[in-house]
Parts: structure tokens; sequence; C-alpha cells
């Protein structure tokens, strides 16, 4: 065991996944000084929808000091004129049972949840489905689009209308401790000296995509274009096959990655316990939890850098959608149009650790040209000196960990923006739930040695993207 602060209690799932640690109904998470008490999740929808009170429903709030809650704890207490309240209602901690939780609520007809926090993919499914308003459709006028990272105002998009704003993006970073090499291609990684997602979840399904885009199958399996069997057999299978003959080490870290199934908590603590030659890939908020380990600090320098990959990442985050049965979708709107307005959005940045999904944040416009450096972001504690209404917030009695100085917040926000111009999203398609399943367990069988029938594989994945379950 590593000296320093334990990792799995600094450690969260991430929202891509959105699996947290729940006992006993609640999660407590410890970030150095700040403590973050997660609220019991899967609240029962309310009984009287016509009560004045919004409902947002998504996954537990993870990010670090809640924001997420005390953003709409400041809507209740803020400007908001005659518009109701909201109040935040987490369902499973779990993305599947997320998926399903809120797919089944909006399948009965009910008019509990006014504001959806979906994962990227699921929104075309749900828009598909007609569990959502389309944002142009409510009031007499459609949202400001204006300053939002192109890319993830895509992920609300489907049927060229825009359903949902994005609330927070997210792209694959590498990490690297001292003496890790560094690759200089995109077929350079991973190698055998990578920790990575490669657990039997979501996680998988992005590490294989990432192989695949960047192991000779660059266009494939990614937003709305189509991918017929050929290139399933002739270059996806191929690419996956590529990276499984570096997963034949006897005990390397990417070998070890998939056999005992490590998740983002896993992967973090194998980075922070190992040797000064180990890289690791994983979302952007992983650079706060390790920049708040001990025994990866040397005085005021950190012992690992983080960069953008060569090549191509899979594009997270979330968005925010309008249910089609909701009684408040003016004011729902509304509620949308302020977590993503630009104060809330430094907020999540600086103080719970997600991707924003305004480039202004970063001080730079929509569509950053290459080498764009970050400018003017402050700390969690200089926002909140800043803002009368969070000065003395009792969530917040700390600030930030005192690990995330601005220079750090913008080295962090600059590998981001280089990774977005390599960003992919993942297939756009309202069967998404079943192309994850059916290609990440092709992708265990391949990476586990076994003999996958290319044609096999290439019918299994096709059937998939149509909604059909099949397996290699």
């Amino acid at each position: 065991m590593h000296s320093g602060l334990d990792l799995r209690g600094t450690t969260r799932r991430h929202p891509v996944t959105a699996a947290a640690c729940a006992v006993a109904g609640a999660v407590i998470a410890v970030a150095v000084a700040a403590v973050v008490v997660f609220q019991p999740f899967h609240r029962a929808p309310p009984d009287d929808c016509s009560a004045g009170e919004l409902t947002v429903a998504g996954g537990t709030d993870v990010s670090l000091n809640s924001q997420r809650r005390s953003l709409i704890e400041d809507w209740n207490g803020g400007d908001r004129g005659a518009r109701p309240k909201a109040r935040l209602t987490e369902v499973s901690p779990l993305s599947d049972q997320q998926h399903s939780q809120l797919k089944a609520v909006e399948e009965s007809g009910s008019c509990a949840y006014d504001v959806l926090i979906l994962d990227g993919p699921w929104t075309a499914g749900f828009a598909a489905g007609g569990f959502l308003r389309p944002l142009d459709d409510i009031g007499s006028r459609p949202p400001d689009t204006k300053g939002f990272f192109p890319k993830g105002l895509a992920m609300g998009s489907y049927d060229h209308r825009q359903y949902a704003l994005p609330f927070n993006l997210d792209v694959g970073l590498l990490y690297f401790r001292d003496k890790a090499k560094r690759p200089a291609t995109p077929d350079a990684w991973p190698d055998d000296r990578y920790t990575a997602q490669l657990g039997d979840y979501e996680g998988l399904t992005v590490n294989a995509l990432e192989a695949v885009w960047n192991h000779g199958g660059a266009g494939l399996l990614t937003g709305t274009a189509g991918t017929g069997r050929a290139e399933l057999r002739d270059r996806v299978q191929p690419a996956l096959e590529e990276v499984a003959k570096r997963m034949t080490r006897s005990g390397s870290p990417l070998l070890t990655s998939f056999q005992l199934g490590y998740q983002e908590q896993e992967t973090i603590e194998a980075f922070a316990r190992g040797g000064d030659d180990l890289a690791m890939r994983l979302w952007p908020y992983a650079y706060r939890n390790l920049a708040n380990e001990p025994g990866l600090r040397d005085g005021g320098r950190l012992r690992f850098t983080v960069a953008a990959p060569p090549g191509d990442t899979v594009l997270g985050g979330q968005t925010l959608a309008i249910s089609r049965h909701s009684r408040h979708a003016a004011d729902a709107l509304a509620l949308i149009e302020y977590l993503t307005g630009d104060e809330a959005q430094k907020r999540l940045y600086s103080c719970g650790g997600f991707v924003p999904a305004r480039a202004s944040v970063f001080g730079l416009p929509p569509e950053p040209p290459r080498g764009a450096a970050a400018t003017g972001i402050r700390t969690c504690s200089q926002l909140l000196k800043d803002d009368p209404r969070t000065r003395n917030d009792p969530d917040n009695p700390a600030g930030e960990p005192d690990a995330m100085t601005p220079e750090r917040l913008t080295t962090l926000a600059d590998a981001i923006v280089s990774a977005l111009a390599g960003a992919r999203p993942r297939p756009v398609t309202e069967h998404y739930d079943t192309f994850s399943t059916t290609f990440r367990g092709c992708a265990r069988k391949i990476f586990s040695g076994e003999a996958v029938d290319a044609g096999r594989f290439a019918a299994a994945v096709e059937a998939s993207l149509g909604g059909r379950a099949a397996t290699c």
C-alpha cells in the first residue's frame, strides 16, 4: 500500500459511468481539505406534478463539494423572479441503472421529472423514443447556443434538432510518471506500461473505441457515420487484436488492468502506487485527485504530468434535456440556461472538477485555434470569494484543495483543449446500450486471447448498432 492519503477515499467513479461507492444510501468522499457528503440516491418521484417545483433527475452528484447540488441551491436562493425552485433527485449511481430508471419513468408517461441529466450517448435514444422536448419548441425563442464547444453542443442534437444543452464535457487524457515513455504517434499507446479502464463496463467500450481509432480504424464507429461489415472485419477487429498483442507480458500494468477489471478508482490507485515509468489513460478529473496525493508530490513539484493523447480520444460528457411530460417546460429551460451559463460552468470546473461545456471558462473562443492557451482561470476560493451568494457557503468552507493553483488549473485546461481537437463521439444511435454491451463483450474475448471469427465479430457489432442483441 502506498503512503499518504488513501486514494479509496478520494477517488470517484466518473460521470461517464457515474458509478460511485454507495454506503447505507450515502457516499462520503474525502479530498484533503474538502469533505463531500452525497445525499441518498433514488429519491421517489413527486406524486403531484403540478406542485411549484422543478425536479432535476440524474445520477449521484459526484462533483467535488457537490457543486451540482450547490448550483441548484443557488438557483433557489438567487434572483429567479417568479420561477419555481428546483431540487436534484439522484437515481442509481450505476450508469446502466440510471439509464433504465430514467427511461422507465419517461416510458410510463409520468411528469415526475422536468430536467434529465443524460450521458451524451443516451440523448439520441431518448429523443428518438419521444421522451424529450426539442428546445426550440419551448417559449418564444430558441436557447442561446453561442459560446459552447461545438462538439459538446452536438451531443445534444438529434435529427437536426437541439434536444439538450451540454452540462459538462469529458475527454481522455494521458498521465505520465516522471520516467514514463511519451507516445510519439497515435498507435504508440497503450503499450504494456499503461494502466487503463478495462473492466467489463462502459470504460472498456471507451478504451476499445480509442484503440480502434488509433490503430487503423480512424473514422469508424463514431458519430452518425455508418460502419459496414467489411470495415468491421478488416479494420476494427484487427485494431483490437493489435492492442491485445500488448497484453501478453505477465504482470504488465496493461494486462493487470484487464485481468483485474480496473475501473476508474482502481486505475488511479495503480498509477499512484506504481513505478516511475508508469503511464495512465483517464479523464481530466483524475488530475485533481493525483495532485492531492502526497506520494506524487515532491515539495511544490508534482511527480507526474498530463497531456492530450496523440490521435483520437472519446468525447464524453453529460447533457441537460427537458422531459416531454414536464408541466414546467419554460421554467425548466430557464434552469438549464442558468446551469450552463458562464458563471455556473466556471464553478463546475474550478470547484467541481468537471470539464466545462463553454470555451469562455478557459478564456477561449468556441473553436480555439491549434495551440491556443487557456487564460484567466480562477481557483474555487477566488470564485467563491467574489460571489456574494457563495462567499459563506457551508458546503465549501475551505474552497478547493490547495494543490489546485491557477497554474495547475491552466495546465489541465490546456491539455483538455488540445485533446478536444481529437475528441470523437461514440456511435450516435438510439440503440447505444445494445451496441456498447455487444462491442465490449467482443473486445473482452479478443483481449483475453480467444480466437474470434472475423465474420461473426462483424455480424454481431453490425446487429447491435441496429438494436439487435448479439455475441461473438
